[in-house]
């Protein structure tokens, strides 16, 4: 049990007092019975009476800060790795119950900017296209208060594979990654061969009720939760999020949970007081199999739903990482 102090704090009110030590009581922060609290606040009323008025007021906090203290959810998918995305109806349970939608990097595959043999080639531009429309369908689908987006490894290639192409003059003039395009600045298509030309609004615009952030970082917090996609890999069961998770300690982030994309690996567990995943895939892995005939563990498709309360805590019972595979 968690046990708290009841007594009354510096400049707490009577009626805030009140409510705070019955909420403790009903969600057994306290081994203070009903009769010791209401005799600690000095009240004129049965202890049954006092326990009436609780279920009001847990209702009431749950009505302002969240269904059962939960105040704020965060559905994590990565990986997606579009063309080769799984599809959003694997996400239903979600729908209407996500607050922050944050996509963890490697949303595009960028295919055929890669250094893997292919088989066949999906032009960056078709990449691009396809990777816009699925976000269109999957935010509208969850419909969250708010979208974060941080990029990996395969988005960044798009910038790789400028430098290696162009001129340090016209690199200037072009995004970091494929996902600028998409959520901040918006593109254009020429077809040269059809002489046409079409223009893709940036999804910022697109959704006017719903906030779009997109990091331009690996990385993001919320909350008591950093959100990574690394550039580093290790073999070794949940490694590589430890190693993730020794690097924000140093560079001196305070945060409680970690998520980690990139692996494509399925996991958790506790060092101290912090607990790390590995979130897994939201992509077809058996199309998507950079590593067959490597030897390496299976890779696992899922995803993480996060719950926080109002405080910005992880609410470790109400969170669930999901294995698809």
């Amino acid at each position: 049990m968690n046990e708290i102090n009841l007594y009354r704090q510096e400049g707490e009110d009577l009626t805030g007092w009140k409510i705070r030590c019955c909420l403790a009581k009903k969600r057994g922060n306290t081994d203070m019975d009903w009769i010791e609290i209401r005799d600690m606040l000095g009240l004129d009323i049965t202890s049954d009476q006092l326990r009436k008025q609780a279920v009001g007021y847990e209702e009431y906090d749950s009505y302002i800060h969240g269904y059962n203290s939960v105040s704020t959810t965060i559905l994590s998918i990565s990986d997606l790795h579009v063309p080769f995305q799984l599809p959003k109806e694997l996400l239903s349970d979600y729908v209407g119950r996500t607050d922050i939608l944050q996509l963890n990097g490697d949303i595009s595959d960028m295919q055929s900017i890669s250094t893997f043999p292919k088989a066949y080639r999906v032009s960056p531009m078709e990449e691009i296209i396809e990777t816009r429309k699925y976000l269109i369908e999957l935010i509208e689908y969850i419909n969250p208060k708010k979208v974060v987006i941080t990029y990996g490894n395969h988005d960044i290639r798009f910038q790789s594979y400028l430098a290696k192409n162009l001129d340090s003059d016209l690199l200037e003039l072009m995004p970091k990654t494929s996902l600028e395009l998409i959520f901040v600045d918006g593109f254009r298509h020429f077809d040269k061969r059809e002489r046409t030309k079409v223009e893709y609004k940036p999804l910022k615009d697109v959704f006017e009720n719903i906030e779009i952030e997109y990091t331009d970082n690996w990385y993001c917090q919320i909350n008591d939760t950093i959100f990574c996609h690394p550039m580093a890999y290790s073999s070794g069961i949940l490694k590589t999020a430890e190693k993730a998770m020794l690097w924000f300690r140093n560079e001196g982030f305070n945060f409680r949970r970690l998520v980690m994309a990139h692996t494509h690996r399925s996991g958790q567990y506790t060092i101290g007081n912090t607990t790390i995943y590995e979130q897994g895939a939201f992509c077809d892995v058996k199309k998507n199999n950079y590593s067959d005939g490597k030897l390496f563990n299976s890779q696992k498709e899922g995803f993480i739903f996060m719950c926080q309360d109002h405080a910005g805590n992880t609410i470790d019972d109400k969170t669930k990482l999901i294995v698809l595979n």
